[in-house]
C-alpha cells in the first residue's frame, strides 16, 4: 500500500496484504494506486529476532523503549512487545512483533515521526489543533492534550455547514494556508461509537494510555474539506470550571504564544524522539534550525489570522453553539 503524505511517500509491505491495509487505515485519505515510495515499511507479523541482533549498548531510552545504534542501523526495542530496525540508506523500517496492537500503534506513531521530520524539511507547520472549515473560511483550535478536540469536533460535524480539515493536527504550509489533514477521530468514551457502523470503528490498546477507540473519517466523506485555505481564524483556546463558554478577540502576541506551545514546540504533536535523536551532537544541533523555521511559520501564521480567546465549558453542546454563532455573525459580516 503507497500512500502520499504531501511529498513524503510512505509504502508499506507485509506478507498479507489484509494487514497492510489495516496497519495503514489512519492514512487511506492519503492512498495512491501506485508510486515509487521513497520511505518502505516492512511489517513482520513474527516474534522480534532477538538472537540475530549484535551484542550493543544502549544509545539512550525512552519510557516506552530503548534504542541502540550500530553504524547506519537503529534498533529500538519496546521492552519485548515488538522491535522496530531502521536503516538509513536508503530510509526503510522492519517492525516485528506478533501483537497487532504493537503494530498498528507502532505503523501509526513511526509514519507521524517521519511525517513531522518532513515537515520541517519542506517547510510546513503542524499544529496540535483542531480544524475545521465552513465556507471558505478555516478555523483553528488549539488545544493541550486532553483538551477536548475530539469531543468537540464530533459536535461540530453534526452542525450545517461546518468540515473537517483536521481533528488533532493540521497542515499549515509557507504561505499561511491550511491544508487538510484528515486522519481519524479519536475517543475514549465507547458510547460515542456506539452509534457509528462498526465497519468505520476500531480499537487500539496502547502501549502507554490502554484503550481508545477511533472512527475513520471515512464515516464522514462528504464532511471533508479538501481544499487548501487561506482565510483563517486562530482561537486561543482556555477551560473554564463553573461558566459559559465565549469568544473575545486576542492580540497576535497572544495568538503567537499559544503556537509556540501547540505548534513550535510540539506539546501533543507525537515526535518520535526514538526517531529523532541520534549520538551525533551535529544531529541534535540540527534540531534547533528546524525550531527557529516552526517559530516563523507560526509568526506568519498568526499575524496573517485573525486572532480570538474561546472559553470552553464542560458543556460541549454549549460550546458549539457559541462556536458556530460566532461564525455565522463572522460570514454575516463579510
Amino acid at each position: 500500500m503507497i500512500c502520499d503524505l504531501y511529498g513524503l511517500v510512505i509504502g508499506c509491505r507485509t506478507g498479507s496484504p489484509e494487514l497492510a491495509t489495516d496497519l495503514m487505515r489512519p492514512f487511506r485519505y492519503f492512498a495512491r494506486p501506485a508510486g515509487t515510495p521513497g520511505v518502505t515499511i516492512v511489517v513482520e507479523p513474527t516474534p522480534p529476532p532477538y538472537a540475530t541482533f549484535p551484542s550493543l549498548t544502549a544509545s539512550f531510552s525512552t519510557p516506552r523503549n530503548v534504542v541502540y545504534r550500530n553504524g547506519a542501523c537503529k534498533i529500538i526495542d519496546y521492552f519485548g512487545k515488538g522491535v522496530v530496525v531502521e536503516e538509513r540508506a536508503p530510509p526503510a523500517y522492519r517492525i516485528f512483533s506478533r501483537d497487532v496492537n504493537f503494530l498498528r500503534e507502532a505503523v501509526y506513531l513511526l509514519i507521524t515521526a517521519l511525517f513531522g521530520q518532513h515537515c520541517d524539511r519542506r517547510g510546513l507547520l503542524r499544529v496540535h489543533a483542531l480544524a475545521l472549515a465552513h465556507g471558505d473560511l478555516a478555523i483553528l483550535l488549539p488545544m493541550p492534550p486532553g483538551g477536548g478536540k475530539s469531543t468537540l469536533a464530533l459536535a461540530m460535524l453534526e452542525e450545517d455547514g461546518f468540515k473537517l480539515l483536521s481533528e488533532d493536527d493540521p497542515v499549515v504550509d509557507g504561505s499561511g494556508a491550511v491544508l487538510p489533514f484528515p486522519v481519524r477521530i479519536g475517543t475514549l468514551d465507547e458510547r460515542v461509537v456506539r452509534s457509528v457502523p462498526s465497519e468505520h470503528v476500531y480499537s487500539i490498546d496502547r502501549m502507554e494510555f490502554g484503550p481508545k477507540y477511533f472512527i475513520d473519517v471515512d464515516y464522514w466523506k462528504d464532511r471533508i474539506e479538501h481544499r487548501r485555505l487561506t482565510d483563517t481564524i486562530l482561537f486561543v483556546s482556555e477551560r473554564i470550571l463553573n461558566g459559559r463558554p465565549s469568544i473575545r478577540p486576542a492580540s497576535k502576541r497572544t495568538a503567537l504564544g499559544s503556537l509556540v506551545r501547540d505548534a513550535v514546540i510540539g506539546v501533543g504533536l507525537y515526535q518520535g524522539l526514538e526517531f529523532l535523536l541520534n549520538s551525533s551532537p551535529w544531529e541534535i544541533l540540527s534540531r534547533a534550525g528546524a525550531v527557529s523555521r516552526r517559530f516563523a511559520l507560526a509568526t506568519r501564521l498568526a499575524y496573517a489570522s485573525r486572532t480570538y480567546h474561546m472559553a470552553h465549558s464542560s458543556d460541549v453542546g454549549e460550546n458549539a453553539r457559541v462556536l458556530t454563532e460566532f461564525v455565522a455573525r463572522h460570514e454575516r459580516r463579510r
